[in-house]
């Protein structure tokens, strides 16, 4: 049988992993798979319609590679998209479509129910995927295997979910294959691997609360890969595609304190490769820094979200304090890491006080990259459940295509053009003096009148506010620190 399998985002740097997984196991079984990316597609021409475009494309593939099942890797901010390939799969194709992936793990009643979906995924797939095309192929009941949802004849047959694979070593690297080599060699990151599976902390903004207690029972929820696996897809990738750099995926790299040390260790005596990763703040010190630069690591990225302690601690509970962070981010650069800060903005009852204190945080921090996002309501998320309670959600998350330059929620306090406006111009807050400041609130004030809150329909519109918002991305090259790296070799 043959599996096409979409991913319906965009790949800036990281490659999507669990696609990958699912496709590496699918062809260890036998089955033929292959990938359609809408990256190169994603991205609004003027001249052009963009979702046509899209359409166009994956009726091609579908002629050509004409699979038995399509399935669909689904974000909430992917799904619209993923909807409208569905429909052109019934109406091009004989094939079923499947989806997987967060959305459908959250959204189990809501995915299932679409017109066009016959099966749907929750929680890890390997396993699951690989049993339910292996019972169609062979002509065996398909309706009870755990982790799959069925809908045939109007009827839909609820499984349970899959007990966590505790044995990460059994399953197969990424199908790397699937994606051009030049996926693997940004000029950032290098390419990305995971280390380990699951994460145990509760942000309220976060769906890992949610799977924590629908897997409960099932397995661990935080397991790790053994070193000598992750050391030989490691080799692997060396080898294949002499990869420079490696970015460990893995949302709290060093949560396990033992490991992580035991860890570097190891990883200097085999490789003289530079490597990146993300972490909590609070399970850093100086011993793990050390470590972390010893072994080859030139880059960690670490979570603000917001400068308000207030925001932090009694909104995102996340009980961080100042005196953490500027520690953290001062042994990073004790030991000459690179940093990155993760902020947020448009957190329901945002406040422009609150929009400075994050400001002024990452100004006296001086990180090497600044990310700052726009809070979307996810569902599955308790800060998300939340503002669908109280009738916040303006704009409904499933109709956006990211989390970085669009409104969703109703604010009392600040007008949403002013979030997308200091959104934007965030970096420059941070890198100038703020005898700048009237400057850049001019720039600022022009930039957010001309934005929409929400991406228009009309593509001479979208074309308009997508370059705009590119201008304004691509000048923070021109800003004092340089977010570009020297990264040497140990």
């Amino acid at each position: 049988m043959k599996i096409l399998l979409v991913y319906p985002g965009t790949i800036v740097r990281e490659v999507p992993l669990n696609l990958l997984y699912i496709s590496s196991s699918l062809k260890r079984a036998g089955f033929d798979t292959k990938i359609f990316d809408l990256t190169p597609y994603n991205k609004p021409k003027l001249l052009s319609d963009t979702t046509k475009k899209i359409q166009k494309e994956f009726e091609k593939i579908l002629s050509e590679y004409q699979p038995d099942v399509v399935g669909f890797s689904l974000m909430t901010i992917n799904y619209s998209i993923s909807m409208r390939l569905a429909r052109i799969v019934k109406e091009k194709s004989g094939a079923k479509v499947i989806c997987g992936g967060i959305h459908p793990t959250i959204a189990p009643e809501e995915t299932i129910k679409e017109k066009d979906v016959d099966y749907i995924c929750i929680g890890e797939g390997e396993k699951s995927v690989v049993e339910l095309i292996t019972n169609i192929q062979n002509r065996i009941d398909y309706k009870k295997i755990k982790g799959i949802w069925v809908k045939e004849n109007g009827k839909i047959y609820k499984n349970p979910l899959r007990e966590l694979e505790e044995n990460l070593d059994g399953i197969p690297f990424p199908d790397r294959e699937a994606f051009p080599d030049r996926y693997y060699q940004d000029e950032l990151i290098g390419t990305n691997i995971l280390a380990s599976r699951g994460c145990p902390y509760h942000c309220i903004f976060c769906q890992n609360k949610y799977l924590m207690n629908i897997y409960k029972g099932k397995g661990r929820f935080v397991r790790y890969r053994s070193f000598e696996n992750v050391f030989a897809e490691i080799e692997h990738l060396i080898k294949r595609y002499n990869i420079k750099k490696l970015y460990f995926s893995d949302e709290t790299f060093t949560m396990n304190k033992k490991r992580i040390l035991e860890f570097c260790k190891e990883y200097k005596k085999r490789f003289d490769l530079p490597f990146m990763c993300q972490t909590r703040i609070d399970t850093l010190d100086e011993e793990i820094i050390s470590a972390l630069k010893d072994a080859g690591c030139f880059h960690i990225s670490l979570a603000i979200e917001s400068g308000s302690e207030e925001v932090r601690i009694s909104l995102l509970k996340k009980p961080i304090k100042k005196e953490q962070i500027m520690n953290a981010f001062g042994l990073a650069k004790k030991y000459n890491l690179k940093t990155q800060s993760f902020n947020m903005v448009g957190l329901p009852g945002e406040k422009l006080q609150y929009i400075f204190e994050t400001i002024e945080i990452n100004k006296k921090l001086q990180p090497d990259r600044i990310l700052c996002s726009i809070f979307m309501p996810f569902k599955g998320t308790e800060l998300g459940e939340w503002c669908f309670e109280k009738n916040l959600v303006k704009f409904d998350p499933k109709k956006n295509n990211n989390y970085y330059n669009v409104i969703s929620i109703k604010y009392d306090n600040i007008n949403p053009k002013t979030i997308l406006g200091y959104q934007g111009f965030f970096d420059w807050y941070v890198r100038l003096p703020k005898r700048y400041y009237k400057i850049i609130d001019l720039f600022r004030f022009v930039y957010q009148n001309l934005l929409t809150i929400q991406n228009p329909k009309n593509r001479f519109l979208m074309y308009f506010r997508t370059f705009l918002i590119e201008v304004v991305y691509q000048s923070k090259r021109f800003l004092p620190v340089s977010s570009k790296y020297q990264v040497t070799k140990r």
